[in-house]
């Protein structure tokens, strides 16, 4: 058994998490697996699995190994596919991190579309608006908002975003209605923390054609969008957010919009990838489906 099998096996094994229901799956003889996995731990040195008659683990050797293995079976396909006709039909198992309002309000509502475009890609889909290691995580691509900071993965700008600064009804009718960028100084702020820096993401707004950043004193602050819009709900203070997750309530009048006639500079949004010399043919098809839905969500 070569090193290719064998590392296949054990990412098998661990993402069934078992042998039998990995040789189940590659149709192999039940031993076989238990084997490949004795194989890999005496020539690396190192467990890779916690086994015992009822559960199965893997230790941080073994997961440290299984992202590896994973990263490469994936070059090795991408490397076979580009030679052959079989990469005019992307396919396989696409690790994507979404920032939490992109996701919720952008991408998992259309992701359905995207399924049946691409019947033979499997996405698996972490959301988060932390910075991740796409390395490390073996993730493919990356999807964040706003001003990226320096990162060693390669960044495509896909478009942009509308964005609103609004408060909730019962925050404006204790508080009052800003009139201007002065009055809105007064006011709470509900803050949105962004990057390793923890840093406050400024609030911008369009005057006369001129943009100005603001840094406005928090009442709170939150590096989760889920939470800030919770909160901005409870009527803690002013939050400015993505317009597309936030219109719902300001149709229903649960939100307010504030300085309407200010508006917030959009956000840009961009992919986030590994650098590589062929870039994965199921990666290029969810860029440009998500270029092409984030074009036809900023259509008035």
């Amino acid at each position: 058994m070569d090193r290719i099998e064998a590392m296949q096996i054990f990412v098998q094994v661990v993402e069934k998490g078992s042998f039998t229901a990995a040789a189940d799956h590659l149709q192999l003889h039940r031993p076989v697996p238990t084997r490949a996995i004795q194989t890999l731990e005496q020539e690396l040195g190192v467990r890779l699995l916690n086994r015992t008659t009822r559960k199965l683990s893997v230790t941080d050797e073994g997961e440290d190994f299984y992202q590896r293995a994973v990263q490469l079976l994936a070059t090795l396909e991408d490397s076979f596919a580009s030679y052959s006709g079989a990469q005019r039909i992307p396919k396989g198992r696409l690790k994507v991190n979404l920032a939490a309002t992109i996701a919720k309000s952008l991408v998992i509502p259309r992701l359905p579309e995207f399924q049946r475009a691409y019947p033979q890609i499997e996405i698996h889909l972490g959301v988060t608006d932390q910075p991740v290691d796409l390395v490390d995580a073996g993730i493919d691509c990356v999807v964040r908002l706003g001003d990226l900071q320096d990162s060693s993965a390669v960044a495509k700008r896909i478009g942009q975003l509308d964005m609103a600064t609004c408060a909730a009804r019962t925050y404006i009718e204790q508080y009052g209605m800003p009139a201007n960028l002065e009055e809105l100084r007064l006011h709470k702020a509900i803050n949105f923390t962004s990057g390793r820096s923890r840093r406050l993401v400024d609030w911008t707004f369009n005057e006369a054609g001129d943009e100005t950043r603001l840094k406005l004193a928090s009442a709170l602050v939150t590096d989760n969008s889920d939470a800030l819009l919770t909160c901005a709900l409870s009527g803690m203070g002013i939050i400015q957010g993505v317009r597309l997750a936030l219109q719902p309530y300001l149709d229903s009048g649960r939100l307010v919009e504030v300085l309407p006639h200010l508006p917030a500079s959009p956000k840009p949004i961009s992919i986030l990838y590994p650098h590589r010399a062929h870039l994965p043919n199921k990666t290029a098809a969810f860029m440009e489906w998500l270029k092409d839905i984030v074009n036809s969500s900023c259509k008035p």
